[in-house]
């Protein structure tokens, strides 16, 4: 379906201030959730499995939403994994055991992969032609901004009132996203047409999928401990939240740019260079237990998170345009994110009882996450530079 002017304006505004008010949501429990499991009594590896649930619940559900969005439309999807997330908001703040905490994350993760992939299948796909970084940066500074304020907004509140308040706001949030989406996001193509299209997998979408995976990986320890870290040096729960909030508010303020610098330059120079700074900065932040510097450091892995992510989501976006296949690839490189946020969280987490827990164990976590890091980049950059070969999967 060609979504011409206006309306794809109209789509593109609407999908990301969807996608603005749920990562608020979300990005409220990011600072008070591992703390919140660390008081119940959660050894490392728990805290890690307590981050990994949703990412595993994530991982098994988004191949089969992003085909079933191609083939009966995006919309019903979207709908009813919203519906979901503001349920099981509230239910983070009735648990009492770590336990308790992964069966929310599971189902959590599962109302997930119906929504954030799907919007983003719809943006791709009202991308005009050489224009896919731009777009896909434009949905993602939504989802970081979003992300940057909710943990700011959580950590404010769980300091001034309590942490249920903050998963209250997280089901407000939900229930406005999905006002929003009733009212205001159509439908892109018609389920007839999706359902004779065949998936197509060529070198370039299987590369992005595994730089995705390992820098999830990598990631995802930092999002985990990071708030940990900060605990065990005697920063509060507002100082945690303003760390993950400069982090994603300079990522998502520069992810249109970056956008467009893919466009012109290609999507390989961009990762690399992400890929080099990410790793001297991750490799920095526990030598250091000073807020200012803290701060700093996470600000400008902000910067360095900005370049990449435009370049591969932009990648992928051009070959399921090509494809046909738009929401399941979207749905195959959401879950390689998943992957990665659910393997990492748990790495991280047994190295920081194989380091003795406390600062030793936080430095073999990011450090470990540093090597991952470069270990992506030199993959993409292997395997994107010069690719060709196709490869047919039903």
């Amino acid at each position: 379906m060609t979504i011409e002017g206006e309306k794809r304006g109209g789509l593109l505004f609407t999908a990301s201030l969807v996608l603005f008010t749920l990562t608020i949501g979300v990005g409220i429990i990011s600072p008070i959730l591992p703390v919140i499991a660390e008081n119940m009594g959660a050894a490392g590896v728990t805290i890690g499995l307590i981050f990994s649930a949703f990412s595993l619940s994530r991982l098994a559900f988004l191949p089969l939403f992003g085909h079933l969005s191609d083939r009966y439309g995006r919309r019903p999807m979207i709908v009813t994994g919203l519906s979901l997330y503001a349920i099981l908001a509230l239910l983070y703040g009735a648990a009492r055991t770590p336990e308790q905490l992964i069966a929310v994350r599971l189902f959590h993760g599962m109302s997930s992969a119906m929504v954030m992939p799907v919007i983003l299948a719809m943006v791709a796909s009202a991308s005009p032609q050489g224009q896919e970084g731009r777009y896909m940066g434009i949905a993602n500074r939504s989802i970081f901004l979003g992300m940057s304020f909710g943990p700011l907004i959580g950590g404010a509140l769980s300091d001034a009132f309590s942490f249920r308040l903050a998963f209250a706001s997280m089901s407000l949030m939900s229930l406005v996203s999905l006002i929003l989406v009733i009212l205001n996001l159509p439908e892109v193509g018609s389920p007839e047409r999706r359902e004779r299209r065949r998936g197509t997998f060529n070198r370039n979408v299987i590369f992005a999928i595994i730089y995705r995976v390992l820098n999830s990986t990598g990631r995802g320890s930092v999002m985990t401990f990071l708030p940990v870290y900060g605990y065990l040096i005697g920063l509060s729960y507002t100082q945690i939240g303003l760390l993950i909030f400069t982090n994603l508010l300079v990522s998502g303020i520069l992810q249109p740019y970056a956008g467009v610098f893919s466009d012109r330059r290609g999507f390989v120079l961009p990762v690399v260079a992400s890929t080099v700074m990410s790793a001297l900065i991750l490799y920095a932040i526990p030598m250091t237990d000073k807020f200012v510097l803290l701060a700093i450091l996470t600000t400008l892995l902000g910067f360095t998170s900005a370049l990449a992510l435009p370049a591969v989501s932009g990648l992928i976006a051009v070959e399921g345009k090509e494809s046909g296949n738009l929401g399941g690839l979207m749905g195959y490189f959401s879950a390689s994110k998943s992957l990665g946020r659910a393997v990492g969280p748990l790495i991280a987490g047994a190295l920081y009882d194989l380091g003795g827990g406390g600062h030793e164990g936080i430095y073999l976590a990011f450090s470990v996450s540093a090597i991952l890091t470069v270990l992506a980049g030199l993959l993409f950059w292997a395997g994107v530079r010069d690719s060709h070969q196709i490869i047919e999967m039903e």
